[in-house]
């Protein structure tokens, strides 16, 4: 898209302002309501004792920076006059995901306790929104069945749009346990990608991503410790969905991956503690097996007794509080360690792009 200079400079700071003050300006009225209305945060039964203190804190910020997202990035859209397929697919996407999020939010104050829908479900419906995704951006020609600079079959990319989707709106979900932890690294990662979109002419993708780092960056004057709010599945899902559809239409997900290691990190210290927890537990059979049938058995079947865990708790960020709490250290400080190390996977992305880019023809 060719625009004028004066056009183009301003899809990140506009959208990324309006974002950052329509969320400044509405939560506090938001969270108000919330209190009126005594929707809180249910705690995790087997979560940290120290984030009892925690429960009915309100919940479901998401709510309020997905609308400033979205009315921050229109707003761009009206001011330029350009909007296109991929930038309407986006928003839609991460509105869809949010009302996934929110409706698991909702069951959770039905239910009143931590369970929402059903995690089968969920998946699925992420899945066939990653499909939806892939198929729009062929069909409309946005994107090349493309990962990179590697051209892959299409059956492959749809597959693999659906798994990213479902990938980081789950992976962003299990990183959200801690007072500004998922806001601070999710404002991050958007800014870059940004900046990365905005730097290869990508202005519609670019002023999502910079109204969705302002809004949430708005989000989290509120949500940093001790929490006022917090974001709820309604954001957790929201983030993980925009960031997958702004990676898939702008042809950055291999530059995503190091931006999203921490949430990478974070989603197999979950695994490795299911899966180790699993193959500690006793097992005692009148038949001998051989060791491969033996962890097949305890991978499938629900044993008794109690596993060994490889983590004090999972997922990572859990395990570094635990850690943290029996050396004094406090939760903001742990988190403020994940945002620093935010910030350098960022800037390193950021520089490693821009040489990659300078040296293509």
């Amino acid at each position: 898209m060719n625009l004028p200079f004066e056009e183009s400079i301003l899809c990140l700071p506009m959208p990324m302002l309006v974002g950052f003050v329509l969320a400044v300006v509405l939560l506090p009225s938001f969270i108000k309501y919330l209190r009126t209305r005594a929707i809180g945060q249910f705690v995790r039964a087997d979560g940290p004792k120290e984030h009892a203190g925690k429960a009915n804190t309100p919940t479901g910020g998401g709510i309020v920076f997905l609308f400033a997202a979205c009315v921050g990035s229109i707003a761009w859209f009206f001011y330029s006059g350009k909007f296109g397929v991929p930038a309407l697919t986006v928003l839609l996407v991460t509105n869809v995901c949010g009302i996934i999020g929110l409706s698991d939010d909702l069951a959770k104050i039905a239910n009143k306790d931590n369970r929402g829908i059903s995690g089968k479900i969920r998946l699925g419906l992420e899945l066939v929104l990653g499909l939806c995704l892939g198929l729009i951006l062929l069909s409309t020609a946005s994107v090349p069945s493309a990962i990179g600079i590697f051209t892959v079959p299409v059956w492959f990319y749809l597959a693999f749009s659906a798994f990213v989707v479902a990938a980081a709106t789950n992976a962003v979900n299990l990183h959200d346990g801690m007072d500004g932890l998922a806001a601070g690294t999710a404002c991050q990662i958007l800014a870059t990608l940004g900046f990365m979109l905005y730097y290869q002419g990508s202005y519609e993708l670019a002023a999502i991503s910079a109204a969705a780092a302002g809004s949430t960056a708005g989000f989290l004057v509120f949500n940093r410790n001790p929490a006022h709010i917090f974001m709820g599945d309604t954001g957790s899902l929201l983030l993980g969905g925009v960031m997958a559809a702004l990676a898939l239409s702008g042809n950055l997900v291999l530059w995503f991956i190091p931006l999203s290691l921490i949430y990478i990190l974070e989603t197999l210290s979950v695994m490795a503690q299911v899966v180790y927890f699993k193959l500690t537990k006793p097992y005692a059979s009148d038949k001998s097996v051989n060791a491969l049938s033996l962890v097949w058995i305890k991978l499938t079947q629900k044993l008794s007794g109690e596993g060994k865990r490889l983590f004090l708790m999972a997922p990572l960020h859990h395990h570094f509080e635990a850690l943290g709490q029996k050396k004094g250290v406090k939760e903001w400080q742990i988190v403020a360690c994940f945002h620093i190390a935010q910030f350098i996977l960022c800037l390193i992305t950021i520089v490693t792009f821009i040489n990659v880019r300078n040296l293509l023809p």
